[in-house]
């Protein structure tokens, strides 16, 4: 920061016109950090002046997903502010005020040219081999037959009037960053229906609402010259900018929607059952350089190591598979407490046809109070990768049926499998109180009494209490399946074993 007095104020100003991009998560969670770290304010602006495309659903979908990752804003749309309002189409009186004030100094005038017109002049000055910026006609027109002509009805749009100068921006990630004279023709402030365009209204509610740090991906560096002179121009200070480099599809182009491709919805990772803080852990290192090799960051590992000069100039690859990996990491070490809330949570809402997940948890575990739930979720954590897992990993320790894996199978059809399972059954039946330890003392008598050890020993009854080769440890699986149905699918594999 070059002035640490100035007070931190950042923002993420979404378009409600679709999904949250993972790109979009990974910045806000960016600007959400560098607020937290030094006090400021994170602030979140709806910027819905494309009308046409903007819904409220859309709004509150993108809302969702910020909650749902924990990046809860300080002002925005719902918790208003002292900057409001949040959205920019509530906006639109003070983008007027402003265009109004340029067109009064002479900085903006007054174009009467028409959509075909002006892609006609685009297109010869393209075959001409010339930059295709607007050619200045409307530009020279004096203000008062500018002014009578709007006044009469024609229709206009108001175009800021480019100097023929440099511009030059000091970026956190980019370093010095020079844009050239005559890189930027006269651009629309203002359309003619009234709308602001991106570039005016974003500088006009930056520089209302006070913000000092700019923290976005490195395809807005584009719009930055066009910013700076706005800022110029309305006599205020521009925020310090970073842009930050963008997350990739596999063949290095920006990370979009296609067919092979990863998922760039945060949503649809949510309903695939991952949860927030993997999401948030992984993206952040896509781009984030913690100063050593960890490979997950905790929110509060973040808030200790997140500096904007350990932001990385070059795109990073999305990899879906590093992100299941870390996903696991975070369900195999979480409690059974936190993995319960995880599931309560749920996938957000489910297409028709989709994996509700928690509801099949909850129904599998009604039965259950609230600590044998926790406990039987927990038992399972180490062999799941998404919380999408956990209802298979569940039904058998809590339903009456389950199917033999194939290596499950071939541990049941193994020579005197039958015999160790019939044995095990009668020496668990004699035991006077039923206990996970008990079952393992028991295990390991008749072990011995069979000559059986290791696999050998462990896989048929594995097999036979689970229909699998992996799971909870087996005393742990005793206790959770209980004395009766222990011994019924003891008996029950007894019978179809070798």
């Amino acid at each position: 920061m070059s002035d640490p007095t100035t007070p931190v104020r950042v923002r993420f100003a979404p378009s409600p016109t679709g999904w949250l991009h993972v790109g979009g998560a990974r910045t806000a969670y960016f600007n959400w950090l560098f607020a937290r770290r030094h006090g400021g304010a994170f602030v979140l602006r709806i910027e819905d002046t494309d009308a046409a495309r903007s819904t409220g659903e859309s709004e509150r979908g993108v809302l969702d997903d910020l909650r749902w990752l924990g990046l809860q804003w300080d002002e925005g749309p719902d918790n208003g502010g002292p900057h409001g309002p949040y959205r920019q189409s509530e906006r639109l009186d003070l983008y007027r005020e402003r265009a109004a004030e340029l067109l009064s100094r002479g900085a903006a005038f007054r174009c009467f040219c028409t959509d075909e017109s002006l892609e006609q002049r685009r297109q010869a000055s393209l075959a001409a081999g010339r930059p295709p910026h607007y050619d200045g006609r409307c530009r020279d027109l004096p203000p008062a037959e500018a002014a009578a002509r709007a006044a009469a009805g024609e229709s206009c749009s108001i175009r800021f009037k480019v100097a023929d100068r440099p511009w030059a921006l000091r970026d956190h990630v980019r370093g010095e960053v020079t844009f050239p004279a005559g890189m930027v023709g006269d651009f629309v402030i203002l359309r003619s229906s009234g709308l602001p365009t991106y570039n005016f209204a974003c500088v006009v509610d930056d520089a209302a609402m006070r913000i000092s740090h700019v923290l976005r991906a490195e395809e807005h560096l584009a719009n930055t010259p066009r910013q700076l002179m706005l800022y110029d121009a309305l006599s205020a200070a521009p925020p310090e900018f970073a842009h930050v480099a963008l997350i990739l599809n596999r063949d290095r182009t920006k990370m979009s929607k296609r067919s092979g491709e990863a998922a760039v919805a945060v949503g649809d990772w949510r309903r695939a059952g991952y949860v927030s803080d993997a999401l948030l852990s992984y993206l952040a290192l896509l781009g984030f350089h913690p100063g050593d090799d960890r490979e997950t960051l905790s929110r509060a590992e973040m808030l200790e190591a997140f500096t904007l000069d350990r932001l990385g100039k070059s795109g990073s690859v999305f990899d879906s598979a590093k992100l299941q990996w870390v996903n696991a990491h975070y369900l195999h070490h979480a409690t059974g407490e936190q993995l319960s809330g995880w599931l309560a949570t749920g996938p957000g809402p489910v297409p028709e046809g989709g994996d509700d997940w928690a509801a099949s948890v909850a129904q599998l575990t009604a039965p259950l109070d609230a600590a044998a739930r926790v406990k039987l979720i927990e038992a399972v954590r180490g062999n799941v990768s998404t919380l999408a897992d956990v209802a298979g990993e569940i039904g058998y320790l809590v339903g009456g049926t389950f199917s033999t894996e194939p290596e499950a199978a071939e541990a049941l059809a193994a020579a005197g499998a039958g015999a160790l399972l019939s044995a095990l059954a009668e020496s668990l039946g004699a035991l006077a109180e039923w206990s996970g330890e008990g079952f393992k003392s028991a295990l390991q008598s008749t072990g011995k009494a069979q000559g059986r050890k290791g696999r050998d020993l462990f896989m048929p009854v594995r097999a036979a209490l689970t229909g699998r080769t992996h799971g909870p440890e087996l005393p742990l699986l005793a206790d959770l399946l209980g004395k009766d149905r222990c011994l019924e699918r003891l008996h029950d594999a007894a019978r179809r074993a070798g």
